[in-house]
């Protein structure tokens, strides 16, 4: 976790200084969980729905073809009533850190356009659901820290200053520790970039 933590610390002060692109966002993020006994299978889903802040690269690695590496900082949450009818606030702090293959071309003067895909590293900080004066910290109970996606998306950039995304990130992962149980998510994220 260590190693982990100070990789990111490294690409956050690495992209700080030399960043192409800083951005914030909104995601909108569903978890699937599945639990299997015997023969029977039950799926359940939530959506939660948060912002997003990072910093990205990019680099040319051919003409019209470049690489970007990422940093992200992500907060996602809901709130909805449990069997007694309690209010429950579920919440998700984590960092991403996608490594995007990206193909563009210009479109007008100052108009660029480019679609995406690549892999998504994800490790989690913080997932807590808290009802009254309880909290459950889910990383200690039931899920992983770390998640692995497959992210693929567009951008448009406008007069090299400006950058409009959309993007949609698959979770790969099984990140339930326990028995029988599956759960992963998958987020849709739009995004506003200032390109440096």
């Amino acid at each position: 976790m260590k190693k982990l933590l100070v990789i990111a610390a490294a690409i956050l002060s690495f992209s700080a200084v030399n960043a192409q692109v800083a951005y914030v966002g909104f995601q909108s993020v569903t978890a699937t969980s599945k639990v299997t006994s015997g023969s029977v299978t039950i799926t359940d889903k939530a959506s939660n729905s948060g912002f997003f802040v990072g910093g990205a690269m990019n680099f040319e690695i051919a003409d019209a073809l470049g690489i970007q590496p990422a940093l992200e900082f992500s907060y996602a949450g809901r709130t909805e009533k449990d069997a007694l009818n309690n209010d429950v606030k579920y919440s998700a702090l984590g960092v991403r850190i996608p490594i995007d293959v990206n193909y563009g071309i210009e479109l007008a003067d100052g108009f660029k356009l480019a679609a995406y895909a690549g892999p998504s590293i994800y490790f989690g900080l913080s997932n807590k659901a808290k009802s009254d004066n309880v909290t459950v910290d889910n990383y200690e109970s039931a899920l992983g820290r770390f998640g692995l996606g497959l992210g693929f998306g567009a951008w448009c950039d406008i007069q090299d200053m400006l950058r409009v995304k959309i993007g949609y990130d698959m979770g790969l992962l099984n990140r339930d520790t326990r028995d029988n149980r599956t759960y992963n998510e998958s987020g849709l994220m739009i995004s506003v970039g200032y390109i440096f």
